[in-house]
């Protein structure tokens, strides 16, 4: 859609510059090609403008006359300007996700450095636990690998918080160690009709669980909310 917005301004840049219009058409040509450079890849956006300048210059020569004196390039260079521009700022924007990806693996990473091979139990679940969370274990506790012992306990820590800030009463934990895997599970009730499993906390989890070969699953269960992870 932008590219085609970007198009359809050029081409009537063309009508503008005929006009005496130039420096008005060159501020639309601006802004359209910014939000080019924005919302396409870059590959797209050099085509576009390519595409968008020749477009203009063969226009504007037969509409125009001798359209490249006096103010006339402004529009060319508004096209080049604006999509550099956008494109500058998309890529700000995904340096910042992986720089925000690197810092979850940098801290996952200090984690299994530190030589946490012990049950995920072990693992200061401390501070996430209170009188209010009822934990059960089914099977035999055992060490698990270490990416897949990290894992587990970020499952235990969003999921509580989940169930703190949007349920009510009693939170339900349960561990359940079979032989290949262990499932993780916590329920509680819910707080009215709220619904939840779309938001950065959860989405972000299914990420991580799935890194380790595992699926996690949100959603209602009656008058209950569940999420369960299998690892």
């Amino acid at each position: 859609m932008s590219v085609a917005v970007l198009l359809a301004v050029t081409a009537g840049a063309v009508v503008a510059s005929k006009f005496g219009l130039v420096v008005w058409a060159s501020l639309l040509v601006l802004l359209a090609a910014y939000f080019t450079g924005v919302s396409v890849t870059r590959r797209t956006a050099v085509v576009s403008v390519l595409v968008a300048i020749a477009g203009f210059a063969a226009a504007a020569t037969f509409v125009a006359g001798d359209w490249w004196t006096g103010f006339g390039p402004t529009i060319p260079a508004a096209v080049l300007a604006g999509a550099a521009l956008g494109n500058a700022v998309r890529t700000g924007r995904e340096i910042a996700a992986i720089r925000a990806a690197s810092a979850r693996v940098l801290e996952d990473l200090g984690s299994l450095l530190g030589g946490q091979h012990d049950p995920v139990l072990d693992l200061d679940l401390d501070n996430l636990l209170d009188d209010h969370v009822e934990v059960t274990v089914v099977g035999e506790q055992r060490p698990l690998p270490a990416p897949v012992d990290v894992t587990v306990y970020r499952v235990v820590q969003e999921s509580i918080a989940n169930a703190r800030k949007y349920g009510t009463g009693w939170v339900q934990l349960t561990m359940e160690y079979e032989p290949d895997r262990i499932v993780i599970e916590v329920r509680n009730e819910r707080a009215g009709t709220s619904r939840r499993g779309t938001g950065h906390g959860l989405v972000g989890l299914r990420e991580r669980v799935a890194l380790v070969d595992g699926q996690l699953s949100a959603g209602p269960e009656g008058k209950d909310f569940v999420i369960r992870a299998v690892l």
